[in-house]
């Protein structure tokens, strides 16, 4: 997961400024929909969904990976969609934030994914009007398909309701993708708490660092999205959003808290297990000095007797140049000797528990 993934014009440029991405590959999908009746349609031109916004019915339009700013640039025309919105919509890797006018709404959402051990954001952009819901998502996963399912069985009430409601159903999808990643992330963090426990391998604090790194910018791109509900909350005049669907936004709220906390957990566990690593790697060093010292106390006498023995004095020049040197059982003697200094310095330090 890179660490800086966004995108953005040129220092200097005019705001509103539109860049095309350097791939242009996109589908077009359009539902419009009433309580008694639904059409799924697949389109290949932005341009071609003006022709539906006019009625009364809810109508849904969804972008599927990179769009053209041509494209986009038409589409806003025709739906009044003010060009710095655009230019979100187009560079990815935008912060997460709502923006609330009388009659139209923009939003934008962070949808963290988990794909083979591998956690990517995509970027979810929504706009709404009275009637109309255009949304907008990078990269190739389509995330709701539940959404469409639940559209074509006529299960709940999002076929009741106006476009507020499917824009709720739409937050929530999004903000609900985070619980995969979270549980994703339990189950890395288990096994790196099991390998550590039988192994000091190096390569785990490398482990470690990644998956820290990683919870807390996954952390910081969901973060915003409790301010955003929040704002959504505190709206009291706005056209587009009822009163029941706020209420429903509240339930949103919750679940963001509830992934925000878990990754401020898992954050908090991740620096445990480099704490736990470096305390075992720590414990391991002492053991080895603990070794060391031990094994050279323990030679210290032997070592003394040896170094004085080891002195070349004459003893026939005098009595007391090492009479001993001439004994018959002289070198078992200091055999002897350097055995049981060895064996009283370990029974020292087995009594003190040293060893």
């Amino acid at each position: 997961m890179k660490l800086f993934n966004k995108q953005y014009s040129q220092p200097g440029t005019k705001p509103g400024t539109i860049s095309q991405s350097d791939v242009v590959n996109y589908t077009v999908s359009l539902i419009d929909y009433n309580k008694t009746d639904i059409e799924d349609h697949t389109v290949l031109e932005l341009a071609t969904c003006r022709d539906f916004i006019a009625n009364t019915n809810v109508t849904w339009i969804h972008v599927q990976g990179n769009p053209s700013a041509e494209a986009m640039i038409t589409l806003a025309k025709g739906l009044n969609i003010h060009e710095l919105h655009i230019e979100d919509i187009l560079n990815n890797g935008q912060r997460p934030k709502v923006e609330l006018n009388e009659d139209q709404i923009f939003i934008i959402l962070n949808l963290p994914l988990s794909d083979k051990g591998v956690t990517k954001i995509e970027q979810v952009s929504l706009f709404i009007t009275k009637n109309t819901l255009i949304s907008f998502c990078s990269g190739a996963f389509m995330p709701f398909e539940n959404v469409i399912d639940r559209l074509m069985a006529n299960v709940g009430k999002i076929r009741k309701l106006p476009a507020d409601y499917l824009m709720y159903s739409l937050i929530d999808t999004t903000i609900d993708y985070g619980f995969p990643l979270l549980e994703a992330y339990a189950e890395t963090i288990q096994t790196i708490e099991d390998e550590l426990l039988n192994t000091k391998d190096r390569a785990i604090l490398t482990r470690i660092h990644a998956l820290r790194k990683e919870v807390l910018l996954v952390r910081r791109r969901i973060w915003p999205h409790r301010d955003l509900i929040g704002d959504i909350l505190r709206e009291e005049e706005n056209s587009v959003i009822s009163k029941n669907t706020i209420l429903h936004m509240k339930d949103c709220y919750d679940h963001v808290e509830s992934i925000k906390d878990t990754l401020e957990s898992y954050h908090e566990m991740t620096q445990g297990l480099m704490e736990f690593y470096l305390t075992s790697v720590n414990l391991k060093l002492n053991d080895v000095i603990k070794f060391l010292t031990i094994f050279t106390t323990v030679f210290i006498p032997p070592t003394f007797i040896v170094g004085v023995y080891g002195m070349n004095f004459d003893s026939s020049i005098s009595p007391f140049n090492m009479p001993e040197l001439g004994w018959k059982y002289g070198y078992l003697g200091v055999l002897g000797l350097m055995a049981i200094s060895i064996t009283g310095m370990l029974i020292f330090f087995k009594k003190r528990r040293w060893i």
